[in-house]
């Protein structure tokens, strides 16, 4: 394997295991409401978005833009 496949290997694996800690933090929270989830995720969302521009990935960029403006359409109808 050569140093860039390690290095996407070991981020798909990163990001596979904080997906999994995320979601088992939420059933460990127990009874939260959707606000709390949608403002979590959306907080979640913006960070990896200035990650992303920062490493100059703008295709995972313009995925994140889309999901964040569901969630904050999902906000708004609250």
């Amino acid at each position: 394997m050569t140093d860039e496949q390690i290095e996407k290997l070991a981020q798909r694996v990163a990001k596979l295991v904080l997906h999994n800690l995320h979601e088992f933090a939420w059933d460990a929270i127990g009874d939260t409401d959707e606000e709390e989830e949608l403002l979590a995720e959306l907080a979640r969302c913006m960070t990896l978005l200035d990650k992303y521009l920062k490493a100059e990935q703008y295709e995972k960029c313009e995925l994140l833009k889309k999901k964040i403006k569901t969630i904050e359409l999902k906000l708004k109808n609250l």
